[in-house]
């Protein structure tokens, strides 16, 4: 250990709050064996690294001094997913989220790193194994969260007295059950909390019941207080929906429906929660969770100088034991050993390469990048040449099994079938099914006995006109606020009205959307998957209520097409002018969504009274021509890096919400500032004002006034560059997308329901 320690702030310091208690204080002392450790109040001192726990968050993190790491708890703080976004400026600036929510990932994902680590278990009895027969049921917790166990309570009764923990009134010792609503004949005793006598009925009661509520913060409460009553020998029963029952299924406990009262109140539930409840008291001690934050800090302080974080998941316990956190100590600094048991299938639908879509390159990196980190991987897609779907050149960079099938064959049943026996005979251990639209429930039913994730690209399935929810309109492109989750029969009254591509068509009919048949097949192909993969938080939100789990999983990208640092020899192509601030947009000229009349209407405007920029476009010149404009033809998805590095701002116009911008990504990897609207995954991507600048989608005058503020400041081109890079290494490369998100999903997932 070094002479000097590094010095970690922890604040804002609530004595007596429970979380400040948990992890500022028990955490922060046990990190004084290695680190100089003070705690503070009201601003963020100069140090080495600061951790925030759950408090003023975005308050603090304006008095944070520069160069700074901070760790961010937010520990039960959010009432909404749109609560965490308006934080989202802030979010971007920290270098680490440490959640003690399973659920909450995908929302702070697409801000900072994020690492789920359980609180150490505090409250727990040491008459461990020794409960009196005649004991009573215990409840503890906030009085706030009292409502869904009285409204459950005076529906059903209990088998014993219940006795209640909660904070009363100042003064209050304890209070009658009917004041806090249960009704007058109910066996409750309720007195006020405190951490001794939390302990002591820990001790006395016989067995632990708790109801969670449905709202935001409730689907997202940490399993702290379920741990604790296991960790205290009490056999718990909860609500079967509750996210904390899903988190202990994970790791391999089945806790009791308080619906259930026979398997509940059994000797043989007792005794898998005696035997679980002792390894949780075994691993989740206050030193090995300490160590868990140890390993977080180290790698971020040892990773400071460089400029890079490359998180390792730490991954949740194993489906059959519970890993002790002292056995895991020594690997989490390095990626997770691949066992035998990682075959991963991947099935799409709409494949071709050379790549007609992302869609077809993130299947394909997917591929590469699985099987460079030690996965058995086969991807498995189909041909139909009426469709022009599963044309592969022979020189493709991924081997792919062909699934051919002629005009007759096509049709749901047979291509499920065919799916169905080609997967089957390979025998994968997981299935990951990509690049498909509304035929996404077929390809699930084929693959459905096998644990499988459906990864989206934008919003499939819930939109099945365009996967996008817009919709024309006399004023241009509208959005829809409808899904066919909810209203399948509206959604197919407007396929009936509007029309889109003509793939799209045949493929929502072979589908057999808008049919009951297909309704059921997609309900049931959600809920059955082992997670929903998606490309951001706001697009999580609209899934998560169809589906048991959903998770934001960005695509990667290949660090290898985008060197760094940039070369000093590399040539500058000639179209380029060396002393113009050149401006590139690299998409379809003639899609509309891609908002490029947007951003050709706000350079006219700026033409006007400056002329030292210009706007390079990879695509053939329009008929229009305009003095500030190069059309430079297409460039292939090796070329593409070139022309971003030799250009000073990528200019990403899109007036409708997809989701994760590839070329905004891109252009942050190739070191490049990023102009680009606020809307869909963008916001996500670039972070305004420190990767580059977000302008109101489908405003001209904002874009035009955005733009011409970069050019009186071309300093900020460069920093805005250097931010993007380094945030494109932090969250983008592929290598750091299959540590941080496929093993964890791999290792959390159940194992295949047919061997």
């Amino acid at each position: 250990m070094s002479d000097v320690l590094h010095k970690v702030s922890i604040g804002p310091l609530y004595c007596s709050i429970g979380s400040w208690e948990w992890i500022g204080k028990e955490i922060g002392n046990e990190l004084s064996n290695f680190f100089d450790i003070n705690f503070f109040t009201d601003s963020i001192p100069q140090c080495d690294l600061a951790i925030i726990v759950k408090y003023d968050f975005s308050q603090l993190m304006e008095t944070s001094p520069s160069g700074v790491p901070v760790i961010y708890c937010p520990v039960d703080c959010y009432g909404s997913a749109s609560d965490i976004d308006s934080d989202g400026d802030k979010l971007f600036q920290c270098k680490q989220i440490i959640t003690h929510s399973e659920p909450l990932r995908k929302y702070f994902q697409a801000y900072a790193p994020v690492e789920y680590v359980d609180h150490h278990v505090r409250f727990v009895s040491d008459k461990f194994g020794l409960k009196p027969e005649e004991g009573p049921i215990l409840w503890t917790g906030l009085r706030s969260n009292l409502p869904p166990l009285i409204e459950w309570v005076n529906r059903n009764p209990l088998p014993r007295e219940l006795w209640i923990l909660t904070n009363l009134n100042q003064g209050e010792l304890t209070v009658s059950p009917s004041k806090l609503g249960f009704k007058d004949d109910s066996n409750v005793r309720i007195e006020n909390w405190s951490p001794r006598k939390h302990i002591e009925w820990a001790g006395l009661a016989c067995y632990a019941i708790d109801i969670k509520g449905t709202d935001f913060r409730a689907r997202h409460k940490p399993p702290t207080k379920a741990i604790d009553s296991i960790a205290s020998g009490l056999p718990l029963a909860m609500n079967p929906d509750s996210s904390s029952v899903r988190h202990l299924a994970k790791l391999g406990f089945q806790v009791a429906s308080v619906d259930d009262q026979e398997y509940w109140l059994s000797d043989e539930y007792r005794e898998h929660t005696l035997q679980f409840g002792d390894e949780l008291r075994k691993s989740l001690t206050r030193k090995n969770v300490g160590m868990r934050f140890k390993t977080i800090i180290d790698r971020i302080l040892g990773n400071s100088s460089a400029k890079q974080h490359i998180p390792q998941a730490l991954v949740p316990a194993s489906l059959n034991s519970v890993t002790t956190l002292t056995e895991s100590q020594n690997s989490m600094s390095k990626p997770i050993d691949v066992q035998d048991s990682n075959k991963i299938a991947i099935v799409s639908f709409l494949y071709n390469w050379p790549s007609t879509g992302g869609g077809n390159i993130h299947t394909t990196e997917l591929v590469q990048f699985l099987e460079q980190s030690g996965y058995t991987v086969q991807h498995f897609c189909v041909r139909h040449d009426p469709w022009q779907i599963g044309q592969i050149e022979a020189d493709a960079p991924i081997h792919s099994q062909i699934l051919n099938f002629n005009s007759d064959e096509w049709k749901a049943p047979s291509i499920r079938n065919r799916i169905r026996e080609a997967v089957r005979e390979w025998d994968p251990d997981f299935v990951l099914i990509t690049d498909s639209w509304n035929f996404k429930p077929h390809l699930a039913d084929a693959v459905s006995e096998f644990p499988y994730f459906l990864r989206m690209q934008a919003l499939e399935c819930l939109c099945p006109l365009n996967n996008l929810q817009i919709l024309p309109s006399p004023q241009g492109l509208v959005g829809c606020e409808n899904n066919q989750f909810h209203d399948p029969e509206m959604c197919f009254n407007c396929l009936v009205k509007n029309r889109s591509g003509q793939l799209h068509q045949l493929e929502r009919q072979l589908s057999g959307v808008g049919s009951t048949e297909y309704h059921e097949l997609l309900q049931q192909s959600f809920q059955n998957s082992e997670a929903v993969l998606v490309l951001n938080p706001t697009i999580a939100a609209q899934y998560e209520t169809f589906c048991n789990r959903t998770e934001v999983v960005t695509w990667g990208m290949d660090e290898s097409r985008f060197p760094w640092p940039l070369s000093v020899e590399e040539r500058c192509p000639p179209e380029i002018h060396p002393s113009k601030v050149s401006v590139i947009f690299a998409g379809l000229t003639h899609e509309p969504i891609k908002g490029f009349h947007i951003l050709l209407a706000a350079c006219e405007q700026l033409w006007q009274t400056r002329q030292d920029f210009e706007l390079i476009v990879t695509s053939d010149p329009l008929p229009e021509q305009h003095e500030f404009v190069k059309y430079v033809g297409w460039k292939s998805q090796p070329e593409l890096p070139f022309w971003y590095r030799h250009c000073d701002l990528c200019a990403v116009p899109t007036v409708v919400p997809d989701g994760l911008s590839r070329t905004s990504v891109e252009a942050m990897a190739s070191g490049l500032a990023v102009i680009a609207s606020d809307i869909g995954g963008l916001p996500y991507t670039v972070s305004d004002q420190v990767t580059g600048v977000l302008c109101q989608p489908g405003d001209v005058n904002d874009w035009a006034a955005k733009l011409n503020e970069l050019l009186d400041h071309p300093g900020c081109l460069n920093a805005y560059g250097e931010a993007g890079r380094q945030q494109f290494e932090e969250r983008f490369r592929w290598q750091d997308v299959i540590e941080r998100d496929y093993r964890r999903l791999f290792s959390g997932a159940k194992q295949a329901l047919v061997k």
